[in-house]
């Protein structure tokens, strides 16, 4: 075996307390065993054995162009003062684990992989290092033995409700491989609320299924499968079926269910089933991942009154699954389904070889027991659900007590260590509230949080601090290279809007603010001042855009369960789910309706802020209100193009973009 290049002299400066401190990496690793020395360097560089093949090549020049984003100077070895890293390409078994690395820091740091997962699981371990003010310019010298203990370590992504770009999923991807995860599941068929339906998949059977709002096209597959290869994941495909099925519906109506919601398709019907065969034959051979999915989940029968009715269908639900189950096989796949088929009636067991994404039911310890494979993706602690009240990721359970094995509360349902069938777990992303929900950015920064945590224990480790000083070291890990869409996280505070003098809207019915950016993301400042001279009328706009409105005067009503409350008063609202005429009339846009009118003829000044869950409300200095409801700021027009807006003078606007304080 030949190196390259690779002859140097490093400084090595005796520093006992550097060299003994955990290594700030996630996941953990499994063994680090280092020594008092460390090693000063200025510049790296980056070989690899002589005959590595050409996708190794490939990655490792990435690799080169990912450290320089860090801002670290690569060079040539034969300085003094560059770091040499080498990596042996020709993979070979280390102690008997899949996928594990070794990295023998010294002066001449060598990286030795036991498969090419393991090999760039190796490389996101030192640019983890890189990125951090702390290794810049020395690393401990020792050695780092690192591998997982889950086979399957995923990220799901709902991009059926809340369409991402192929730009947008390569960053996820990226930041996927940052923290050694291994499968994205991307949820490519579904309804909202509303009515609203995608289908994102291009197709040429039927051209009319496609989302116009968004789709993939399958040479955009190939490229994003390609990219996410070259990172050690595999795509799994999504297709949800018999529920969630509007899309299908709204093109072959005929195939609606009879007792159900058009959201449902008809699986007492055979059409059902030629016409599903024909899209998931044109869709399977696009993906080269071993499983492919098929939804099932949530085929509620409860609304059926007829008893026998209902047993019929809940035991053609159960047929169903093993129906389509040959079709997936047939094309050398295998079979994923959501659980959820055991609540339904019937008798009829589904094959043994379909693999089983628990999420609402959680008795695993059950489906080891009989013979499954399954996937840990309870709901209970395992969803995002950007914008909801619903749901949602405790990281710090999660961190201090949540494993792969535990699916519920109750004891006798999870696993033990040596219970069988457990592929490994699932971070899920679910865009519940539609194509107008939550931007992407702020889904992103929501869910990377919880990405970080949730890998440390698909990986299985735990590092050995408490939560609250893992959450200051995850805080130097979010320098992500080559990635966007965190950017807001990191930038400093900056006007975005100011206007000084007099604006009279009495003479205008709107003014177009004419920035790029037509939405302020949290945190963000408005401030105004104020001077009503016409009587409000219950819907006067200050400020507005596609996705966001201030009211100086709203009255709006607020239903809960079956009481209605009627409330006016200074608001801003958010649209929401299936969109609308204006923000207000999306279908369940969220409302904050202050407690404050403004008064006539009287100078106000007014300040709005926006933070992470929370919007207030301050006049004259005199808190006046918040809510638990994360807003956007529209910087679009000021007053309304296409309805009512306050009836006065404003002057003194400042819109700011907040500097985030993590």
């Amino acid at each position: 075996m030949k190196q390259i290049t690779l002859n140097i002299f490093l400084v090595i400066i005796p520093l006992v307390v550097f060299a003994q401190q955990r290594l700030n990496v996630v996941p953990a690793v499994q063994k680090w065993e280092c020594s008092s020395e460390v090693i000063g360097f200025s510049s790296v560089s980056v070989n690899w054995t002589e005959g590595t093949g050409t996708k190794e090549q490939f990655f490792l020049n990435r690799f080169v162009n990912e450290l320089k984003t860090l801002d670290i100077t690569i060079k040539e070895p034969g300085n003094e003062k560059t770091l040499s890293i080498f990596f042996d390409t020709a993979y070979r078994p280390i102690n008997g684990n899949k996928d594990t690395y070794k990295i023998l820091f010294g002066r001449e740091t060598t990286v030795i992989a036991s498969s090419y997962n393991a090999l760039v699981y190796a490389s996101r371990t030192l640019l983890q290092l890189f990125s951090q003010e702390q290794y810049k310019n020395k690393v401990p010298m020792g050695i780092v033995e690192d591998f997982p203990e889950y086979e399957k370590r995923m990220l799901q992504i709902d991009v059926a409700r809340k369409f991402f770009t192929v730009d947008e999923l390569r960053d996820f991807i990226r930041i996927m491989a940052w923290v050694k995860m291994n499968e994205l599941h991307l949820h490519l068929s579904d309804n909202s609320w509303g009515g609203y339906s995608a289908y994102r998949l291009e197709s040429e059977l039927y051209p009319q299924l496609t989302a116009k709002d968004g789709h993939y096209t399958w040479q955009e597959i190939r490229e994003l499968q390609d990219f996410a290869i070259c990172y050690g994941i595999v795509i799994i495909p999504e297709i949800d079926l018999p529920g969630h099925s509007l899309a299908f519906t709204n093109i072959r109506p005929d195939l609606k269910n009879k007792w159900l919601s058009p959201n449902y398709l008809d699986i007492t019907n055979n059409d059902t089933y030629t016409f599903m065969e024909s899209i998931l034959e044109e869709v399977i051979p696009h993906f080269d991942s071993s499983d492919f999915h098929i939804g099932t989940d949530e085929y509620r029968i409860n609304s059926i009154k007829d008893d026998s009715l209902k047993t019929h269908i809940g035991n053609t639900f159960r047929k169903y699954i093993n129906h389509f189950n040959k079709v997936i096989k047939k094309n050398n796949k295998a079979t994923r389904i959501w659980s959820g088929f055991e609540n339904m009636p019937g008798d009829t067991e589904i094959d043994n070889d379909i693999i089983i994404d628990m999420w609402e039911t959680s008795d695993a310890q059950d489906k080891s027991d009989r013979g499954y494979q399954f996937i840990n993706s309870s709901h209970y602690y395992t969803y995002v659900v950007p914008g909801a009240p619903y749901y949602g990721v405790d990281n710090k359970f999660v961190y201090e007590k949540w494993t792969p094995e535990i699916f519920s509360d109750k004891t006798e349902q999870n696993l033990k260590k040596d219970s069988k069938g457990l592929l490994g777990s699932k971070l899920h992303i679910w865009n519940d509230f539609g194509p107008t929900g939550y931007s992407i950015s702020e889904i992103a920064r929501l869910s990377v949080p919880s990405m970080l945590v949730f890998s440390e224990k698909m990986w299985g480790t735990k590092s050995d601090i408490s939560y609250g000083d893992y959450k200051i070291q995850l805080e130097k890990l979010g320098n992500i290279p080559m990635t966007n869409i965190l950017e807001r996280n990191y930038t400093g505070q900056k006007q975005i809007y100011s206007q000084k003098e007099n604006i009279s809207l009495n003479e205008k019915q709107s003014i177009s603010i004419g920035k790029s950016i037509k939405n302020v993301e949290y945190p963000w400042t408005l401030e105004l001042t104020v001077l009503k001279t016409k009587e409000g009328t219950k819907a006067d706009v200050l400020f507005s855009s596609e996705l966001a409105t201030i009211y100086s005067d709203l009255e709006f009503e607020f239903k809960k369960n079956k009481e209605t409350i009627i409330k006016r008063g200074f608001a801003i609202v958010r649209a929401n789910q299936t969109a609308g005429s204006s923000p207000i009339m999306y279908h369940r846009p969220q409302v904050i309706v202050f407690d404050y009118q403004i008064p006539m003829h009287q100078n106000v000044k007014i300040k709005l802020v926006g933070e992470q869950n929370k919007t207030s409300l301050y006049v004259i200095n005199q808190f006046m209100g918040s809510e638990n409801i994360q807003m956007l700021c529209p910087v679009d027009y000021i007053g309304n193009p296409q309805g009512k807006i306050f009836g006065g003078e404003i002057k003194n606007i400042t819109i700011i973009q907040n500097k985030v304080i993590n």
